[in-house]
């Protein structure tokens, strides 16, 4: 029988970590995370990673396994979900994908395209020149040098525009003409089965205000004080992580603490609903690969 790799998917707070465990027990399966902010180990509770109670049920991997001053993006998690997805067909068990970051689902079920590496020195410096720049500044260059990246991408993702930058310095390419190279497939002819976890914004803002009152009796401002403590450079994938921001202007005595629970479920209700535009519109050609 054709082996195949199950994905469960779904915005934050969907309830996906539970579908995934509730499967992988009936089917002697690992978990695998897809889920660009649960990679990090110093905040397993502002990004609900897994307790230690569902990690006794099933095994899980890629969950808090890189510290926060180290870069993750896309080519390097597929690297790492490949190597444990052959690892669990090999062990006779069955991996189930599961998170929320669709653009790693995405890259596995349809490749990336061959981008060539850009050397630190040049990825350093357009960061360091994006700390004190105004994000429409940085998008203005975009639309002058990759006009086709800039009318896919928004005006204020800030980050795929440096991205859109540092690749054209390094190579002299748009970013876009690279993108539309041929795909190659991590996996190969692996077929998929995806299963969307979803609920209407309604009830998923229910439980996204349940989960941020949870993460604040858990110790949350803690976790992400400590975290700053450990003096990181401000500009690590670390600090982008959802809550963090709106911690630390508490923790600065800007915010109070009611200020700051709105806050977080604001920004997380704002980003679940990216989350659901996002696999609603990509889960039918996700399936079809």
């Amino acid at each position: 029988m054709q082996e195949k790799v199950k994905i469960i998917c779904g915005a934050t707070a969907s309830g996906k970590s539970a579908k995934a465990i509730e499967l992988a027990l009936k089917n002697n399966g690992v978990i695998i995370n897809a889920d660009s902010q649960q990679v990090y180990r110093e905040l397993p509770i502002l990004t609900a990673c897994p307790c230690e109670q569902d990690l006794k049920l099933v095994p899980h991997k890629l969950y808090g396994f890189i510290g926060g001053d180290e870069r993750m993006d896309v080519s390097k998690w597929c690297e790492f979900a490949v190597a444990e997805i052959k690892k669990t067909f090999d062990e006779g068990k069955q991996p189930f994908v599961v998170g929320g970051t669709g653009f790693y689902i995405k890259a596995l079920t349809e490749g990336l395209s061959v981008i060539p590496s850009v050397p630190q020195k040049i990825r350093d410096l357009v960061r360091k020149e994006g700390i004190g720049a105004k994000v429409s500044d940085l998008y203005k260059i975009v639309e002058k040098y990759d006009p086709d990246l800039a009318k896919k991408i928004s005006p204020n993702d800030k980050q795929r525009i440096l991205r859109g930058i540092e690749v054209f310095r390094a190579t002299g390419v748009p970013l876009s003409a690279w993108q539309r190279n041929k795909k190659i497939r991590p996996l190969g002819d692996m077929e998929f089965d995806i299963e969307l976890v979803d609920f209407e914004m309604c009830e998923l803002e229910r439980r996204i205000k349940l989960r941020t009152s949870k993460m604040l009796e858990c110790g949350v401002i803690d976790e992400v004080e400590s975290l700053y403590k450990l003096g990181y450079d401000e500009r690590s994938g670390i600090y982008k992580i959802l809550g963090v921001k709106e911690i630390k202007e508490y923790l600065d005595g800007n915010i109070t603490i009611d200020e700051l629970k709105d806050k977080i479920i604001l920004v997380t209700r704002q980003y679940a609903k990216r989350q659901r535009t996002f696999f609603r519109t990509q889960i039918n050609a996700l399936k079809n690969n």
